[in-house]
């Protein structure tokens, strides 16, 4: 056992992490469109707080031990750069698709109780939820094949490519089939 051999566990930890975090937000977007009123969805909230605090630690994780790996031993290999830049694709997704959308309907449920409105109802049910889950979902299995496969440059361009138009051809099947279910009494 190395210093590499521990950084690739903690890679790997970190990445089965950020998989665990998106399956959280998958339940989570499920479970905020089946809820009936605000204090359902207040409680929805309480649970996704923690759910950054994981998403942070698994981030960090793939960070800084894929950054250490990198300079002991791949150097500026293509691969690596573009899984970065997957990476910081799926941070701008997740800040400019999903963030302003969680933060609209948590500053709705501050000003509303019992039934849910049409309004938050709308809000819940925004498709950019779904566009940015599935999305970041694509991206990062793309980024999973990248470091099993360690494509050249376009192989490795093509493959977060055909990541992010799986992720959105997945996002109309999610939009879809989630308006298509009713309300949990």
């Amino acid at each position: 056992m190395n210093l590499y051999s521990i950084a690739l566990f903690l890679h790997v930890v970190g990445a089965l992490g950020f998989f665990v975090v998106l399956g959280l937000e998958w339940f989570s977007l499920l479970a905020l469109q089946r809820t009936t009123t605000v204090e359902q969805v207040d409680d929805w909230f309480k649970f996704t707080g923690r759910m950054r605090g994981l998403g942070g630690i698994s981030m960090l994780l793939i960070l800084i031990a894929g950054g250490y790996m990198t300079f002991a031993a791949w150097g500026g290999a293509d691969w690596i750069e573009v899984a970065f830049g997957a990476i910081i694709l799926q941070g701008a997704l997740a800040g400019i698709l999903t963030s302003p959308r969680m933060k609209a309907i948590q500053k709705a449920t501050d000003n509303e109780s019992g039934p849910i409105s049409p309004t938050l109802d709308s809000l819940l049910h925004h498709p950019m939820l779904w566009v940015s889950m599935s999305t970041r979902l694509g991206i990062g299995l793309g980024i999973v094949f990248l470091m099993c496969v360690k494509p050249m440059l376009v192989g490795s361009l093509i493959t977060i490519a055909v990541g992010l138009i799986v992720g959105l051809a997945l996002s109309p099947v999610m939009i879809r089939s989630r308006r298509s279910q009713p309300a949990m009494a």
